[in-house]
């Protein structure tokens, strides 16, 4: 009986390091780790690995917050496969968020160098498009690991989610170079 109860143990620790932990708040891989606010709910996580990922940005994760509400808005965690110059992607997101824009009037401002908790160099970015009812805001954390591009944003009515608010919402984010763990 300790013996089976030690192997399942054991199997418990051994998991692949992309196995996603219970709690839905948190999504993981081997490059970057996200926890969204407490009052998020989770509505899709899946992990792509590498292979999975394409040319295009993929949601990964996303939580809605305020379900239901006039003033809902979402936390959205994309990924594209991007191995160029981690300098360089936040250009190439611009360009991608201004061709993929539709007509909209997409307006990019504020573009700040930021840190993610753990140092690893990113971009605070405001992007605005749509008009009348439809308009929207999006917030987000823009960087390269390396392998991926990647953008955690939070996406709302134009004038219901200040940056500051956006940036306590984004801000548990650690990111490396992907991957730093290879077994």
């Amino acid at each position: 009986m300790i013996f089976a109860a030690l192997v399942f143990l054991l199997a418990q620790i051994a998991q692949p390091a992309a196995a996603q932990p219970a709690d839905p708040h948190v999504y993981t891989d081997p490059g970057m780790t996200f926890t969204a606010p407490d009052k998020a709910v989770l509505l899709n996580r899946q992990d792509l690995g590498l292979a999975g990922l394409s040319q295009d940005l993929q949601p990964v994760a996303a939580w809605v917050i305020n379900p239901g509400k006039e003033d809902a808005h979402t936390i959205t965690l994309a990924m594209e496969a991007y191995s160029g110059p981690p300098e360089q992607w936040e250009a190439q997101f611009e360009s991608q968020t201004h061709s993929g824009g539709g007509g909209d009037g997409v307006l990019i401002r504020n573009k700040t160098p930021i840190s993610l908790l753990n140092g690893m160099p990113a971009y605070f970015v405001e992007v605005a498009y749509g008009a009348g009812f439809d308009a929207r805001k999006e917030y987000a954390i823009v960087w390269a690991d390396g392998e991926r591009g990647i953008v955690l944003s939070e996406t709302s009515r134009i004038g219901d989610v200040s940056a500051d608010e956006a940036r306590e919402m984004l801000k548990q984010v650690t990111s490396v170079r992907y991957p730093l763990y290879q077994p």
